[in-house]
């Protein structure tokens, strides 16, 4: 009895069946991570942002290790004797001619390819706008590097650069990959209120202090590489979701309270307006994503990620490894 291996597979054939292993491969490690959060109460964002981190990673790297030192994976006699799932036994059963599991990864690469689209579009768009305006630099305001010390002697950092442009919209952001840089508009400093400018800055020096910048650039890079897989376009917008929460957790240490932290989320994202109706037909889906930081925040306050004991993420690794080898597409 003879058996298909890799070599035998024409080349275009082997590279989509690879795609569609690393599109399986994502799906299961994010299903996994999905479960085991809540199974295990990991609550720290700290933690959360390493599950997630792990998800996405595991069908970039492991997934093509295995290609590279298992090929014999592939072949029939460990499909039937080994694997806990091979797409393969999918092949007879069709959906109007076309084998289901075609038909089912055209589709979830389809979603893939939207998800992706969805957010690197409006990231394009904002990062070509910001670079041709030409908004002038103004002196920074005596309040801001006030506020802005404060934040770095309670976070033992040094104090970032700051920039503030004229612009009536209110504007906050940390930039830069080697020296990150804190940039805020005039409009953000006449909107807010002293403790919420503390607020916000400090919300910012904490992505400075944990180098969020460039964490959010290596997450789009790696979006951009699995842009057919839905699951890693997930869990890249679960991972960003806890590095905001974990910088709304440190901004709340920082100054002291929850309060200010949550009053300036709600007042920069229009949330507290008096025709909220408005602002959610415009960005609902961000609004809900703020409301769900602030419940957080007011209500269920977050242990330390230190607090939490690392070897379940450490378990979940070694077990995902295993039952990624053992699932062939």
């Amino acid at each position: 009895m003879s058996s298909a291996t890799p070599r035998q597979i024409p080349p275009e054939r082997r590279m989509g069946s690879r795609a569609a292993e690393a599109l399986l491969h994502g799906i299961v490690a994010a299903t996994v991570v999905m479960v085991l959060l809540p199974a295990q109460r990991v609550r720290a964002p700290e933690t959360r942002l390493r599950f997630w981190l792990l998800a996405m990673a595991l069908p970039v790297t492991a997934t093509p290790l295995y290609w590279l030192l298992a090929p014999w994976r592939h072949s029939e006699r460990f499909r039937d004797d080994w694997a806990l799932f091979s797409a393969s036994h999918l092949a007879p059963w069709t959906l109007h001619g076309v084998p289901l599991a075609n038909a089912v990864a055209e589709l979830l690469a389809l979603a893939g390819a939207i998800l992706f689209l969805r957010d690197v579009i409006p990231f394009a768009l904002d990062l070509a706008l910001g670079r041709a305006a030409k908004r002038a630099l103004l002196s920074v305001p005596a309040a801001l590097t006030q506020a802005a010390g404060r934040c770095a002697a309670a976070l033992g950092m040094g104090l970032p650069r700051l920039s503030v442009i004229e612009s009536k919209h209110p504007i906050l952001l940390c930039r830069g990959l080697r020296n990150p840089v804190i940039v805020a508009s005039t409009g953000l400093c006449e909107m807010v209120a002293p403790d919420e400018l503390e607020a916000c800055i400090a919300h910012e020096m904490a992505h400075a202090k944990q180098r969020d910048p460039v964490l959010g650039w290596v997450l789009m890079v790696v979006r951009g590489i699995c842009f057919f897989n839905p699951a890693v376009q997930l869990a890249a917008r679960a991972a960003a979701r806890e590095i905001e929460r974990r910088a709304d957790q440190s901004a709340a240490r920082t100054v002291g309270s929850a309060e200010p932290v949550v009053r300036t989320m709600r007042k920069l994202s229009g949330s507290d307006s008096a025709t909220p109706e408005r602002a959610l037909t415009w960005h609902g889906f961000r609004l809900a994503v703020i409301e769900q930081r602030c419940h957080a925040l007011l209500h269920d306050p977050l242990p330390d990620a230190k607090a939490q004991s690392m070897w379940i993420l450490a378990v979940a690794a070694i077990g995902l490894g295993v039952i990624l080898f053992l699932t062939v597409a």
